[in-house]
């Protein structure tokens, strides 16, 4: 018999492609779902349209309350998902008919979480919603330790969301999302990825990504992209407290060049915000202090521990020069 499966989907003002999220996954090939759309509030009668669907499908269950963010619609869903395994979609993206059941078959024995690519596609009326996915190509494995250290690095868009994800429900005792912050996944990201024994990276695309102007994330720089920050110290204050020194250390790293990035863009977009200035060079005088002792550098080779020192020095004392080799132009951090 196969396992139930929750999909928590939070709803929110999302009348113009609730339908097209709603759609494709109640034609999932796996059919033992419990799909949860959250309705966080909305005035735009989002959730009229969720009620209908739960008219025509006993797998929806439709929560109203309100509104309170996309953090708090998830762990809304979350107390009351009664899956073996958890999955999310936000309510302006759409997944293949096949999300769930290739990502349930790849995760096998031992695996906690199975990561699917995902297409970036654009908004609009010619969106090729079939033509976005690509099953097959088999997975890479690795343990939730691993995935720790990649997403300091070049993958940490891979690993840093709850979309495009399916995790054992086990992951979530315990823990919740942050009310009243964006850029919440990032927050319990580095709990998810360490409790993990096991994690499956699919080669096959099954997730589609709206690129629309609609979402906080999607929309002009504001300060509120500063709880990133937070995020990423987050992520110091859990590795510290389970006695993982070097990640840590890589975790410290990680923060320090975060809070350089956000001087940079912050002095490009928003200039006049002087008292988050002021603040931002405050935090990052703290973190510089923390990660420039030698010592703080034992986990790494001499010349890797040398390039790292070189980075984080030009971050504090020459922050155009480390805009011009590691920003390229970025406004977004």
């Amino acid at each position: 018999m196969d396992e139930l499966i929750t999909i928590i989907v939070p709803v929110y003002n999302a009348r113009g492609y609730i339908d097209r999220c709603i759609a494709s996954l109640t034609v999932q090939t796996y059919h033992a779902l419990q799909i949860i759309l959250v309705d966080d509030g909305s005035t735009d009668g989002s959730g009229d349209v969720c009620v209908a669907y739960a008219g025509l499908d006993e797998r929806i269950e439709v929560v109203r309350r309100a509104n309170g963010g996309a953090s708090a619609a998830r762990n809304t869903g979350l107390g009351r998902a009664r899956g073996a395994w958890i999955a999310f979609a936000d309510a302006d993206d759409f997944v293949s008919p096949y999300y769930i059941e290739d990502m349930y078959a790849a995760a096998g024995d031992g695996c906690d979480m199975v990561i699917c690519r995902t297409a970036w596609v654009g908004d609009g009326p010619d969106i090729d919603i079939q033509g976005s996915f690509r099953r097959g190509g088999g997975a890479s494995h690795i343990t939730g330790r691993e995935a720790c250290m990649r997403n300091f690095g070049k993958d940490v868009y891979l690993f840093n969301s709850v979309w495009g994800k399916l995790f054992r429900a086990r992951l979530w005792e315990g823990l919740r999302f942050p009310e009243g912050k964006i850029h919440e996944d990032m927050y319990v990201a580095h709990a998810l990825l360490y409790r993990s024994g096991g994690i499956a990276i699919m080669d096959a695309v099954l997730y589609a990504y709206v690129q629309s102007g609609g979402s906080v994330m999607r929309c002009a720089f504001t300060l509120l992209r500063l709880d990133v920050l937070d995020a990423w110290q987050e992520g110091v204050r859990f590795f510290s407290e389970a006695g993982e020194r070097d990640l840590a250390r890589i975790a410290k790293r990680a923060y320090c060049s975060r809070v350089f990035d956000a001087l940079h863009v912050c002095k490009k977009m928003v200039p006049d915000e002087r008292e988050a200035m002021r603040l931002l060079r405050l935090r990052a005088a703290d973190a510089y202090g923390d990660v420039k002792p030698f010592s703080f550098y034992a986990d790494c080779s001499k010349s890797k521990a040398l390039a790292y020192r070189i980075k984080l020095f030009l971050g504090r004392w020459c922050p155009p020069l480390y805009a011009l080799l590691f920003m390229r132009g970025r406004t977004y951090i």
